[in-house]
């Protein structure tokens, strides 16, 4: 699996790549898939302004989002690169702001952001409830082998 890191902000992941792969490969553990395959994914770091700007581009919601995920296996020509998950874009900024609402540190919001981001990837959803609760139950298995403390951040 390789995983590739990019910045479009000031922020730099330093410490936190080791704890990102390792919550990558736990949720393609979970959908049964093998992290020694050649997966490939990328996690893009944005602030406010480039996350509000993708979002309206592709979503039509002029606003900053928190994480927000391009699947390759969507669309024309997937089956030709079936490794190839995707980008997890992530904003910096409404993490850090998320953190402090959910009572969670700025590294849990991270992890759990690629979480949520790479399940995505792997085609969980949350537009509808029964949708939304597994990917729930997926987001807090993959979080507790990493934050054994954690119990979800109170959300719905």
């Amino acid at each position: 699996m390789k995983t590739a890191f990019f910045s479009e902000c000031s922020y730099a992941p330093g410490g936190l790549k080791a704890g990102m792969r390792k919550a990558i490969k736990l949720a393609l553990k979970y959908k049964n898939l093998k992290s020694t395959d050649p997966y490939e994914v990328s996690v893009i770091f944005t602030d406010e302004e480039g996350i509000r700007e993708i979002n309206n581009n592709y979503r039509h919601i002029d606003r900053a989002t928190d994480v927000i995920s391009f699947a390759f296996a969507e669309g024309e020509g997937a089956e030709y690169a079936p490794f190839l998950l995707g980008d997890i874009f992530i904003c910096t900024d409404v993490v850090a702001s998320h953190a402090e609402k959910y009572g969670t540190t700025f590294e849990e919001e991270m992890i759990f952001m690629v979480v949520h981001g790479i399940l995505h990837l792997l085609g969980f959803d949350h537009h509808k409830a029964a949708e939304r609760a597994k990917m729930r139950d997926a987001e807090i298995v993959v979080m507790k082998q990493i934050f054994p403390q954690w119990k979800g951040r109170g959300e719905e």
